[in-house]
């Protein structure tokens, strides 16, 4: 049975990995082993023993895994969904997949896209409904969120990246990234793989509602008034 876009979305992905014609694999199964030698690389079966057969080595070579990995796991099954692991030089960790899989995906991105475009109108009618609310609610600031999302297109952010990375999204920008002067908002922070960002916009009743949320305590910008 073919898996539609839909199906792969919502489905386990060991099921859809099987109806796609694939093996759901995890990289903490026995794979080949990939181990440097001068300039050049080896690699090794499961058992240790070293690789020679020449269709698996093309695979290999295929994938095109970047010499800088580390703790390099190669699927020993050339249906496998993962095809290849690794991590890189911040011990991130980084994956192949197969072809295929790499195609469901996409296609189960698309749909999803679709589907948001279908409610787009009905977020677009909350936000403005909550931003008329008063107060700093939680609801008021997330819709002042989803507000500056569309308006300025930043990416929405992750605490580890911001941690360990230092770099930024909307969500975890503290108050020294924003500066607030009458209606205009800049934004100055370094976003994701470094890239320094420096975004301005006008719009007096958000930069309102941004310099409100400066205002509370701690030094991240999106918090919200607690009413209880």
């Amino acid at each position: 049975m073919k898996v539609s876009t839909v199906d792969a979305a919502t489905a386990p992905s060991h099921v859809v990995a099987r109806q796609a014609g694939l093996r759901y694999v995890m990289d903490d199964s026995p794979g080949i082993t990939r181990h440097r030698r001068g300039r050049n690389f080896v690699y090794r079966l499961p058992g240790g023993m070293p690789l020679r057969k020449q269709d698996t080595l093309r695979r290999i070579r295929s994938l095109v895994i970047p010499p800088a990995w580390t703790e390099v796991w190669i699927c020993p099954v050339e249906n496998g969904h993962i095809q290849a692991t690794g991590r890189d030089a911040r011990r991130r960790k980084q994956y192949r997949y197969h072809p295929r899989w790499s195609e469901l995906r996409d296609a189960n991105k698309y749909e999803r896209m679709l589907a948001f475009a279908a409610v787009l109108p009905r977020i677009r009618r909350r936000v403005a409904a909550d931003l008329r609310k008063h107060g700093l609610s939680r609801e008021k600031v997330m819709a002042t969120i989803v507000r500056l999302l569309e308006t300025t297109l930043i990416r929405v952010g992750n605490d580890e990246y911001a941690q360990q990375n230092g770099s930024y999204g909307l969500t975890t920008l503290h108050n020294r990234h924003v500066k607030v002067r009458g209606g205009q908002i800049t934004f100055s922070f370094k976003g994701k793989s470094g890239k320094q960002h420096n975004i301005d916009i006008r719009d007096p009743r958000l930069a309102k509602l941004v310099r409100r949320c400066q205002e509370l305590p701690g030094q991240n910008l999106f918090g919200y008034a607690d009413e209880a």
